[in-house]
């Protein structure tokens, strides 16, 4: 996408004064060099608060103070666009911008408001192809923005040489998290379409999740319900409520249904039989006489589980001690292996007989022990098989056991003590409240009948999402468009300063990182990699990899524009200074260095194929980078002796 940066300018709050503009080519390899504190480290801030970013990172003090508006004017196909934004003063931003839009803008003396940073970012959404992604900003649903695309154009002072972030503003969780996602979309690996349905698959898989665990719990309040309905009913047989008695065999709805009938009753429909309290007591007694039997059983197979499990743990020490009698006597097959009739060992007296035959002898009690351990190995496949067995046998005695044990305390509770107060009307009331309330709770979160069909609902869409996205042909594309980076990657090195330049190099999306395959096959992350000359190099490499990609293959409209705030920094703090700070020396190494970053990025430019426009602001002076041959290196300006970004004048 052609979308290049013609100039960049500054409006004074003296009016008096006219706007500063700061000129650049559109395929050349701009450069700013001067001086410290000139305002170099400032034009990544400017042209980016002009782009439409939240916060104003513009310095302080100097800039700010003596600006009133801030501007960049864009190159594009057959026009031109002028995007200015209001210092903001106090503020941490501003949303008052300006917006010139033609075929060829004529730099403002005055700039009034005449739009707001929210219909700027529309605009250049819609510019940038992205205007159709109409999605709920509410929705917790990602879409990619034309802010999105900031990280691969600039390169700040505190980035360029950076172990651990490669990305503008990638050093921060939010921009880091939001870049991962971006990138498969960047890379033509996805479409908007497709990054909303990954989202979108994302936020159902957790519904999906949360209404599974809902089910699952209302499962376990219904068997809870199984485990006190039976109780319930005895007791209501007893007060005669009901004459019926649950069994076995009954659906657990049958009984719900008969709960459902008594809680409709009234304390006069009571009526309390003794025959009816004497099969409670008779019903007590056979729960009681089926706890005993199923603690038994229970009993008994964890006796059995505790024997396997011994059992188990014997024979991996019995293995163990084989094996340590192995190593002790493995020494007998080395004697095996050296010995022969004319060659007798120092270890055997030269009167001991028949060597030959007791190592023999000493080899095949070896060999036998070789083989006993080697059956002690493996468990027999019965033996792991039983074991599961009991293991289920003991879970399902454990709820049985459970389940009578519950109904038992309901029952007792019939049995209390205090037998003249549960026969009382009162009590009996409270018995029909109690379920009467149960019976309301069971019908609020007991039946999942609609809870099921949300859910199949959510899984039948997530299925569907499944084929929609395809990630078998996402990951096909990404391999593709990272295999492009790592050859263009691996051709840029060669031509900068990095200590292994021909060891293969890989971009990692989910890590934001490269990894370096060493020669002793050895994966080294950037963070892994020692010097600030290797980590300069492998960002130089592979953002211009990244735009060769954008600009070549990739269907994404991604500006052509990349700056570079002063990559030779890795190198001044070696450099020997002379009477004038502003005059850094170079040792000779170093300047062989950072010519390559010049020669290369020179190079890239003329031979890129595409229109590529790069800025680079720079300590090192022209010295270096000025008598490089056949070059498309542009100076911008000198910045020294009292040259700055912002005229010396206006500060006066």
């Amino acid at each position: 996408m052609n979308f290049a940066i013609n100039s960049v300018i500054l409006w004074s709050r003296k009016q008096e004064y006219p706007p500063r503009i700061l000129p650049f080519k559109s395929r050349a390899v701009n450069i700013i060099t001067g001086a410290s504190r000139t305002g170099k480290s400032a034009l990544i801030p400017i042209i980016d608060y002009c782009l439409g970013s939240d916060k104003c990172t513009i310095p302080v003090d100097v800039i700010r103070n003596a600006c009133s508006w801030f501007g960049v004017l864009f190159d594009m196909e057959g026009e031109q666009i002028l995007l200015c934004r209001r210092e903001p003063g106090d503020k941490a931003s501003t949303g008052d911008m300006f917006i010139s839009r033609g075929k060829e803008i004529t730099i403002p003396e005055y700039i009034e408001k005449n739009a707001n940073v929210e219909s700027i970012k529309n605009m250049l959404n819609e510019l940038f192809a992205m205007s159709f992604l109409d999605l709920d900003s509410n929705a917790s649903i990602f879409r990619p923005s034309y802010r999105d695309f900031v990280a691969f154009l600039f390169q700040p002072q505190n980035i360029v040489a950076n172990a651990d972030v490669l990305f503008y503003k990638a050093d921060t969780m939010e921009h880091r998290k939001k870049l991962i996602d971006v990138f498969p979309y960047a890379l033509g690996a996805v479409t908007p379409e497709i990054l909303a349905k990954r989202k979108e698959f994302e936020r159902l898989s957790k519904i999906s999740e949360r209404f599974q665990r809902d089910l699952d719990q209302i499962k376990t309040v219904a068997e809870g319900w199984k485990q006190e309905v039976a109780g319930w009913l005895s007791q209501a047989h007893e007060y005669g409520l009901t004459n019926y008695i649950p069994s076995d065999t009954d659906e657990f709805t049958r009984q719900v249904d008969e709960l459902r009938t008594i809680s409709q009753k009234r304390i006069t429909d009571a009526s309390v039989a003794p025959e009816h309290i004497t099969e409670l007591s008779k019903d007590l007694a056979a729960l009681r006489q089926e706890e005993q039997q199923i603690s038994s059983e229970l009993f008994s197979a964890r006796k059995r589980h505790t024997d396997m499990l011994q059992l188990m743990q014997s024979m991996g020490k019995y293995d163990k001690s084989l094996q340590i009698q192995l190593e002790r006597l493995d020494i007998s097959t080395w004697i095996r292996s050296n010995l022969t009739e004319r060659n007798i060992l120092p270890i055997f007296q030269p009167s001991h007989e028949n060597v030959m035959e007791d190592v023999n002898a000493l080899c095949t009690a070896l060999e036998h022990m070789e083989r006993s351990t080697t059956e002690m190995v493996v468990v027999p496949a019965a033996f792991e098989r039983e074991l599961q067995i009991v293991q289920v046998q003991i879970q399902e005695l454990a709820d049985k056991l459970e389940a009578i044990q519950k109904r038992i305390i309901v029952e007792s509770q019939a049995l209390a003590i205090q037998r003249e107060e549960s026969y009382t009307m009162e009590s009996i009331s409270r018995f029909l409240g109690r379920i009467d309330a149960a019976i309301s709770t069971y019908e609020r979160i007991g039946t999942d009948s609609e809870l099921q069909a949300k859910l199949d609902e959510v899984n039948a869409r997530i299925e569907q999402l499944k084929k929609e996205i395809n990630e078998s042909a996402i990951r096909r594309k990404l391999d593709y468009a990272l295999g492009f980076l790592k050859t263009e990657m691996g051709k840029i090195l060669t031509q900068l300063d990095v200590e292994h330049p021909d060891d293969p190099v890989e971009f990692v999306i989910k890590d934001l990182t490269v990894r370096v395959k060493s020669q002793t096959g050895r994966d080294d992350y950037l963070w892994e990699i020692g010097s600030a000359s290797n980590w300069l190099s492998y960002h130089i490499a592979l953002i211009l990899a990244l735009q060769r990609f954008f600009q070549t293959k990739s269907s994404v409209n991604v500006p052509n524009f990349i700056i570079f705030d002063q990559p030779s920094q890795v190198y001044f703090p070696r450099t020997r200074y002379f009477a004038d700070e502003d005059t850094p020396q170079l040792n000779d190494d170093d300047k062989n260095a950072v010519r390559k970053i010049f020669d290369s990025l020179s190079s890239f430019v003329k031979n890129a194929g595409f229109d590529i426009q790069i800025i680079v602001t720079e300590h090192a002076d022209d010295d270096i980078w000025g008598n490089i041959p056949d070059s498309c290196i542009h100076l911008v300006e000198k910045w020294r002796n009292n040259v700055k970004l912002v005229p010396i004048e206006w500060l006066e």
